[in-house]
């Protein structure tokens, strides 16, 4: 069995059929890209970067007995981060997101909660109901998906807390995300058995996680600044750095300038404010190309990078098809 984005669609599909149609209607919305209930490569590819190198891997390791499993743990996932990211998009009041009307903006907050809440039950049901997975199996992928959504409540718990906060640590970041963004990955990677042959892409795997989160957080702080204007439509992470999400490279700037009574001032004002501004941002960006801060970032880049290629090569022809997807994807 191969698993790939048809079979999740037709899975969610299925899913989405035993719920009442007006409800239906909005979860197909927030789920699919089109009326004919698919997910695009370009969403997965954006918004689910772990599931999409998820299926990747998955070919690559041919896990025949355990295909279900990986199917209904990567669709549980799917489900619960649509859920996530309504409520979101309604605490940050997001009316649209690449040129598509939010769920809470077409049908109203209330409505949405409710969508969103659903989806929450959905991803669990998901699990529970699947005929093909035995008591035991369904048990521990309810465990490691439980697990996953705590970590991530509680990240974005620490993540709210510190948006209200004008200092930034460097180390409370680096466990917020570990907990909010990170963990997706490690969740994805514990789907597949632990073999000795598995190892080693699964370890990288986990490597991947990092070097997507600090290459996305950098990308939305560079899209913010070099583009903005009062009119554009922004990304769910560019609208979250704009109600004060503190990401990697404003994290690495606060840990820089630290001991400078000149920047803490500066810097704080910013994050003292109830949105940051658009020149704000352009400041940021300009005092962290400026500084230090570019260049250990950048470092750091390089160095995840290096140490996922240098892994990869040890696998020989196995996990070409896995490096040719992340430079697809522009990762390495």
């Amino acid at each position: 069995m191969t698993i790939n984005l048809n079979n999740i669609s037709k899975k969610l599909s299925e899913s989405v059929a035993k719920i009442e149609p007006g409800l239906a209607e909005m979860i197909c919305y927030q789920l699919f890209d089109d009326k004919e209930n698919t997910i695009t490569e370009k969403n997965i590819n954006t918004y689910h970067p772990e599931i999409s190198i998820g299926l990747k891997l998955a070919n690559i390791l041919s896990e025949e007995p355990d295909d279900i499993k990986l199917e209904i743990g990567l669709c549980s996932l799917y489900l619960f981060k649509s859920g996530l990211s309504i409520h979101e998009e309604i605490g940050a009041g997001t009316p649209n997101i690449n040129n598509k009307d939010t769920l809470w903006w077409k049908w109203g907050p209330a409505q949405a909660i409710n969508a969103g809440d659903c989806l929450y039950s959905m991803s669990r049901l998901m699990i529970l109901e699947e005929n093909n997975l035995n008591d035991h199996t369904k048990i521990n992928l309810l465990q490691k998906f439980d697990l996953l959504s705590n970590n991530m409540f509680k990240g974005k718990f620490l993540e709210l807390k510190n948006s209200e906060d004008y200092k930034i640590n460097l180390s409370d970041v680096k466990n917020t995300n570990s907990l909010r963004e990170i963990s997706v990955f490690q969740y994805v990677a514990e789907l597949f058995d632990k073999t000795s042959d598995n190892m080693n892409l699964i370890n990288i795997f986990k490597n991947i996680g990092d070097l997507y989160v600090l290459k996305n957080h950098l990308n939305g702080f560079n899209r913010l600044s070099d583009s903005l204007n009062i009119n554009q439509t922004f990304s769910q992470l560019e609208n979250e750095i704009l109600n004060k999400k503190k990401i990697f490279p404003i994290s690495y700037l606060f840990d820089e300038y630290k001991d400078s009574l000149e920047h803490k001032k500066k810097l704080g004002t910013i994050y003292m404010k109830r949105m940051i501004e658009f020149e704000d941002m352009k400041y940021l960006n300009e005092l962290f190309y400026s500084s230090e801060s570019s260049n250990t970032y950048e470092i750091k880049l390089k160095k995840l990078s290096q140490e996922i290629i240098n892994n990869l090569n040890k696998l020989d022809n196995q996990a070409s098809d896995l490096r040719n997807h992340l430079n697809e994807i522009q990762l390495l």
